[in-house]
C-alpha cells in the first residue's frame, strides 16, 4: 500500500502575447495562438484537500456526498465497479492523455482493488490489482477477476487464487481502432439479456479467446459493439458512445458523447437493415436535449475548448442509471452524467413518451452536483452494493487531448498536473437506510437477490446464476415468473427470471405466455423480443395478437418489431396499430411490416382529419413512407387499396392526397414487380388493367399540382408542395412548367424549387433549359442550378463549355465548386478549370496567410463582412440566426485572435476533425456526391451537403465511395475574397450574436 504522497509540480501556462505581430511573423503568432482558447493565460488555482475539495460541493437538496478513498488509496480513478463479495475495483486512468511521459515507459493505466477492512464507509487497503495497460479507463467486475478494455483490446483478468492481484491476462478480442483516448472500445455493460455491451468498438476485430478463437476478423463500423460472454458471439450495434455506459433497471441502455449526455438505441443494426425504405437512418436517438440545446449550470467558468459550448454540455461522459433503490419511488428513472470541464454532474428523469421515452432535467436551472474546485473532475459514476452512488473523482487540471490544442500551446501545458491526485466520493439520499450486503453463498441466495430493492444485487443475482448453471434453480425462477406480487422488487424480479431463463437455454413457450400477461409493462414488452423461440406460430401469434393490442405503446413497439414474413394473418392488426402519430410505432410498422402498407393509408384516409401544423410534416412523410413501401413491394391488389383511398378529394384532402402520389412516384421507380409501370406517368398512361378505374385520384391530384405550381396568386409555400409532383407530368407540361417557373418574375424560392424539381427527374434536356435561362435566375437560384449542373458528369462538361463561350460567368462557381475541377482526375476538365478560374490553389498556405495579414489591420465595415459571410460562408456554417449548421461551430469566434481565426479560414485542412472529414459518392447511374458521412447502416449511407442537406444513398447504387481526407471546407478562399473583404468578414465574426444579426439587418 503507498503511504506517501507525491510532491505536485504544477507549471502554470507561460503567457502568450495578443499584440498585433509584424507580418513577416505573422503565422509563427497563429500557429502560438491558433484555437483562441481564452483561458489558456488565466491563473489556475492550486489543487485542494479533499477536506477543502469536500467543502467546494453543493447537491442537489436531499442528497449528501461524502468521501471514500483519496491519494495514496487512488489515482486517476475514472470507473467503478464491485465484485460479487462487495469489494470496489477502480480503473486508474495514468495513461492519460498522451500516454507515458517517456516513450520507454511501460503503460501508467492499472485497475486496482480497494477494501474497507474496518467497515466504516472510508477505503483501508489498496491492491495494484492488474497493472501497464496500455490506456485502460474501463472495468467491469466478472468471474473470480475483472474484464477490462484497453486501447485496443478487451481482457479478462482473473484472480483465481485469491490474493488481490490478477493471475494473469487473458486477451478476449482485439483489433479494436481507437479515435482518441477519449473515444476507444470501452465501458463494458452486461444488459438485463445476459450480453455484454460496449462503446465504440470500430476496427477489425477477432475473438482470440481460448477455445472460441474466430477464423477472420470482422469489420466493426464507427458504432458499438456487443458480446456474449458464454458463447463469445460479437457484433456491431446501433450506438454512438465515447465514454459512458449504462443499462438502467428496465434493460434500456443509454450512452453517452461529449455533446450527447443521452443517447439509446430504439433499434438494431439487423432492425434497420429489414427494410431500407423505413427511412431510419440509425438506430440510435438521443433520449433528451443534445448539443447547443443542452444546459447546465456551472459555478465557476467553463474552460472549454468552445466559447459557444460555455453553458451547455461539451464533455458529457460517464452516463449513468441509478440502481439502488434508496432515493424514493422514482429513483429508479435517474439517470447521472458526469460534465468535467464544468466541474458537475447533471441528474435527468426518463419519462415514457409513446412507444419511446424522454430524458429531462431533474430541476430546470440548477445541477444534481456542482463544485467550485476547478481540480473535481468526475469522469463516472456506479451504484454499489449498499445502494449509494458512487463517483470517480480524476483530480486532474485538465481533461482535454493535447491533439485539439494547438502544438504551441499545448507544450505550454502541463497535462499530467494531478496525477499523484483521486479521489472517489459517495452519493446517498438524507436518512435513507440500507440493508446490509452479504454475498450469496446459494442457488437459492441468488433466487432471492432477483426481488432485491437494488438493482447492483438483481443483476449480480442474474450473473451468479448463469455462471453456477444449476439447473434447481429453473423451477425457482419459473415460480418467481408466475408470481404477480405488488411493487416495483417483484415486478423486476420478474423481469430478471424471464432473461435468467432465457440465459440458461430454459425458457419455454409456456413461460413467454406467463410473461406475456405479466402486470407489469417491461415484462411484457421482453416477452414479445423473447417471443421469437417459441417455434409453434399458432402459439406464437396468440402471443403476439394479444401484445399487438396492449394498452403499453413500448410493448405494441416491440411486438411489432417481432412479427416475420410467418405472420401475415396479424397484418390487419398491426395496421390498425400503426395508424398513428408515434413516430417510433410508424418506423417499427415499417421495419417489420412494410408489405401491409397500404392498409394503413386506407385507415389513416377513412378520417383523415388534418393535425396541427407541427404533425403535419411529419404525418405527410408518414404516408409518403407507406406509400414507397406499397410500390417496392409491387402488389397490385395493394397499390389499388391506395390509389382507391384517395379518390374522393371531398374525404382526403389535398395535403393527404400529395404526399401519398409523391410516395408512389418516389417507390415506382424501386418495385420489386417487373410488370408495374416505374413512373407515376407511366402507370396513367398505360395502367395494368386492375388498376385503369382506380387511377382518378392521382389524376386529379397531379392536375391540381401542376394548377397551383404556376398559380402566382398561390402561396410560395403551397406552390413549393405542389412542385414535388411535378417531376411525375407528361414530358410536355413538364417542360412548359418547369419553362413558366423559370421566368425572371418567379421569387427565388419558386426557381430554386423548380431546379430540385429538375433534378429530381433526371432528365438532361431540363437540366439543359436551366442553362438556356441562367440569366433569368435569381443569385439563389443560380447557386441552386451551379449544385445542380455540377452533380452530373454529363451536364459538367456542358458547364464547362459553356463557360469558355462566356454565356455562363466563371465566377458564378463559389470556391467550394471550383475546387473539385481544379482537382479533378480527368487531366481534360482539370486542365479548363486552370484556364478559366485562374490556376490552382497556392498550396502554400504560410504565404497565403501572409499576403492577407493587412486585413488585420484594415478599417472594416461589419454590415460588408455579413454580407461576405452570406455569400461565402453560410452555406456550412450559422452565426447570428444565418446559415446551415454543416461544418464545425463558429459561433464563438469573437473570443479567438483574430490572426488565429484568419488562419484557420485560410488553412482549413490543418487539422480536420474525422466528424468534418469530406466523403465522395460515385453512383452507378453517373451522380457526383460529396458531404459529411453523418450515418451508415448496412443499406445506405447518408451524406450531409451545404445548405444542411441530407442525401440517402443505397450502398448498392454506388459505384466509388472514397474520403478526401480533407475539410468539406476548401482552400483558397482568396480566391473569391478580397483582403478588405477578409478584414470585413473577420469584424463580423468577432461580433456578439446580437451584434451579427444587426449586422445582416444593415447589409445592402
Amino acid at each position: 500500500m503507498l503511504t506517501s504522497l507525491k510532491v505536485l509540480s504544477l507549471i502554470l501556462p507561460l503567457v502568450v502575447t495578443l499584440t498585433q505581430p509584424p507580418a513577416e511573423d505573422l503565422v509563427r503568432s497563429i500557429e502560438q495562438q491558433r484555437g483562441g482558447r481564452h483561458w489558456i493565460d488565466q491563473p489556475t488555482d492550486p489543487p485542494k484537500s479533499p477536506a477543502e475539495s469536500a467543502a467546494c460541493f453543493a447537491i442537489e437538496l436531499g442528497f449528501q456526498i461524502e468521501l471514500v478513498a483519496a491519494e495514496p488509496l487512488v489515482f486517476d480513478p475514472v470507473a467503478i465497479d464491485f465484485d460479487a463479495a462487495g469489494r470496489m475495483f477502480v480503473a486508474e486512468y495514468g495513461d492519460y492523455p498522451s500516454g507515458p511521459p517517456k516513450s520507454d515507459t511501460d503503460a501508467l493505466s492499472q485497475i486496482v482493488l480497494l477494501e474497507d477492512l474496518n467497515h466504516d464507509g472510508k477505503m483501508d487497503r489498496r491492491s495494484v490489482f492488474a497493472q501497464h495497460l496500455k490506456f485502460c479507463h474501463s472495468v467491469l467486475a466478472w468471474g473470480t477477476g475483472v474484464l477490462a478494455c484497453t486501447e485496443n483490446s478487451i481482457v479478462y483478468l482473473p484472480d483465481d487464487n485469491h490474493d488481490r492481484v490478477a493471475d494473469r491476462t487473458e486477451t478476449w478480442f482485439e483489433g479494436f481502432t481507437p479515435a482518441h483516448p477519449q473515444m476507444q472500445i470501452g465501458c463494458p455493460r452486461m444488459g438485463l439479456d445476459n450480453r455484454i455491451w460496449c462503446t465504440y468498438g470500430h476496427g477489425k476485430v477477432r475473438c482470440v479467446r481460448p477455445g472460441f478463437e474466430s477464423a477472420d476478423p470482422v469489420d466493426i463500423p464507427r458504432v458499438d459493439f456487443c458480446f456474449d460472454p458464454y458463447t463469445m458471439k460479437f457484433e456491431a450495434v446501433s450506438g454512438a458512445g465515447q465514454f459512458g455506459n449504462t443499462v438502467d433497471s428496465f434493460g434500456r441502455r443509454f450512452f453517452s458523447s461529449n455533446r450527447n449526455p443521452s443517447m439509446t438505441a430504439m433499434f438494431t443494426m439487423e432492425q434497420v437493415a429489414r427494410n431500407p425504405f423505413a427511412g431510419i437512418a440509425a438506430g440510435h436517438t438521443d433520449a433528451g436535449p443534445a448539443g447547443e440545446k443542452t444546459r447546465v449550470y456551472p459555478r465557476v467558468s467553463m474552460k472549454s475548448n468552445w466559447l459557444s459550448h460555455a453553458g451547455t454540455h461539451t464533455s458529457a461522459c460517464g452516463v449513468t442509471a441509478y440502481r439502488g433503490g434508496l432515493a424514493g419511488p422514482d429513483s429508479d428513472t435517474s439517470v447521472f452524467v458526469c460534465e468535467p470541464v464544468g466541474h458537475l454532474v447533471t441528474r435527468s428523469v426518463i419519462t415514457p413518451d409513446g412507444a419511446g421515452f424522454n430524458s429531462s432535467r431533474a430541476r430546470e436551472t440548477a445541477d444534481f452536483l456542482t463544485s467550485t474546485d476547478t481540480w473535481f473532475r468526475p469522469a463516472s459514476l456506479a451504484t454499489g452494493p449498499d445502494g449509494s452512488l458512487y463517483l470517480a473523482d480524476m483530480y486532474r487540471l485538465w481533461v482535454e487531448h493535447p491533439k485539439f490544442v494547438p502544438d504551441d500551446v499545448a507544450a505550454k501545458m502541463d497535462w499530467r498536473a494531478g496525477e499523484d491526485r483521486g479521489r472517489i466520493w459517495r452519493i446517498t439520499p438524507l436518512h435513507s437506510t440500507s440493508t446490509a450486503f452479504r454475498q450469496p453463498q446459494s442457488v437459492a441466495d441468488c433466487v432471492a437477490l432477483l426481488t432485491d430493492g437494488n438493482g447492483w444485487r438483481r443483476l449480480l443475482g442474474q450473473r451468479l446464476l448463469l455462471e453456477k448453471r444449476d439447473e434447481s434453480s429453473i423451477p425457482l425462477l419459473r415460480s418467481l415468473l408466475a408470481a404477480q406480487d405488488p411493487g416495483l422488487p417483484s415486478a423486476f424480479g420478474r423481469l430478471h427470471a424471464l432473461w435468467t431463463l432465457h440465459g440458461l437455454h430454459a425458457l419455454t413457450p409456456a413461460d413467454i405466455s406467463i410473461a406475456a400477461e405479466d402486470t407489469f409493462a417491461q415484462v411484457r414488452q421482453d416477452a414479445a423480443r423473447l417471443s421469437g423461440i417459441v417455434q409453434d406460430i399458432s402459439i406464437r401469434q396468440r402471443v403476439l395478437s394479444t401484445l399487438l393490442q396492449d394498452p403499453a405503446p413500448g410493448v405494441c413497439f416491440q411486438a411489432l418489431l417481432a412479427l416475420n414474413s410467418t405472420d401475415a394473418n396479424l397484418s390487419a392488426t398491426a395496421a390498425k396499430i400503426a395508424a398513428t402519430d408515434d413516430p417510433w410505432i410508424q418506423r417499427a410498422f415499417l421495419v417489420a411490416v412494410p408489405e401491409s402498407a397500404h392498409l394503413v393509408i386506407h385507415l389513416l384516409a377513412a378520417a383523415p382529419a388534418s393535425p396541427d401544423t407541427t404533425q403535419l410534416a411529419v404525418r405527410q412523410d408518414y404516408l409518403r413512407r407507406l406509400a414507397v413501401n406499397t410500390c417496392v413491394h409491387g402488389n397490385l391488389d395493394a397499390l389499388k387499396i391506395v390509389a382507391d383511398s384517395i379518390r374522393d378529394s371531398a374525404i382526403t384532402p389535398v395535403w393527404f392526397r400529395t404526399a401519398v402520389v409523391v410516395g408512389l412516384s418516389e417507390g415506382l421507380p424501386g418495385s420489386r414487380n417487373s410488370h408495374m409501370p416505374k413512373s407515376v406517368s407511366a402507370l396513367l398512361q398505360n395502367p395494368p388493367p386492375e388498376l385503369a378505374d382506380s387511377l382518378a385520384g392521382i389524376r386529379q391530384t397531379l392536375e391540381t399540382a401542376a394548377a397551383v405550381a404556376v398559380d402566382r396568386t398561390a402561396s410560395d409555400l403551397d406552390r413549393t408542395a405542389a412542385m414535388s409532383l411535378l417531376p411525375q407530368l407528361p414530358t410536355e407540361q413538364l417542360q412548359t412548367a418547369v419553362s413558366s417557373l423559370l421566368s425572371p418574375g418567379e421569387s427565388s424560392a419558386c426557381q430554386k424549387a423548380a431546379v430540385d424539381v429538375i433534378r429530381r427527374s433526371g432528365r438532361p434536356d431540363l437540366v439543359r433549359q436551366v442553362m438556356d435561362c441562367w440569366s433569368q435566375l435569381t443569385p439563389a437560384a443560380r447557386s441552386t442550378a451551379i449544385d445542380l449542373f455540377l452533380s452530373r458528369r454529363d451536364s459538367l462538361n456542358d458547364l464547362l463549355a459553356r463557360m469558355q463561350s462566356g454565356d455562363i460567368p466563371a465566377a458564378a462557381l463559389s470556391i467550394d465548386q471550383r475546387l473539385p475541377l481544379l482537382q479533378n482526375s480527368d487531366k481534360n476538365t482539370q486542365e479548363i478549370a486552370r484556364t478559366l478560374f485562374g490556376g490552382a490553389v497556392s498550396a502554400d498556405r504560410q504565404q497565403v496567410a501572409r499576403n492577407y495579414a493587412a486585413a488585420l489591420s484594415l478599417d472594416a465595415d461589419i454590415a460588408r463582412g455579413a454580407l461576405v459571410f452570406e455569400r461565402t460562408c453560410s452555406k456550412c456554417h450559422r452565426v447570428g440566426g444565418l446559415g446551415h449548421n454543416v461544418g464545425p461551430d463558429i459561433s464563438d469566434t469573437r473570443a479567438r485572435a483574430a490572426d488565429a481565426l484568419l488562419y484557420d479560414i485560410l488553412d482549413p485542412n490543418r487539422r480536420v476533425d474525422p466528424q468534418y472529414t469530406e466523403y465522395i459518392v460515385v453512383t452507378k447511374d453517373g451522380q457526383l456526391l460529396n458531404g459529411l458521412l453523418v450515418s451508415e447502416t448496412p443499406a445506405t449511407l447518408t451524406l450531409k451537403q451545404p445548405e444542411g442537406r441530407q442525401v440517402a444513398v443505397d450502398r448498392s447504387e454506388i459505384e466509388e465511395l472514397r474520403s478526401s481526407n480533407r475539410s468539406l471546407m476548401p482552400e483558397g478562399i482568396e480566391k473569391d475574397v478580397t483582403v478588405q473583404q477578409m478584414a470585413d468578414v473577420l469584424a463580423f465574426l468577432r461580433q456578439p450574436p446580437e451584434q451579427q444579426t444587426a449586422g445582416f439587418s444593415r447589409a445592402p
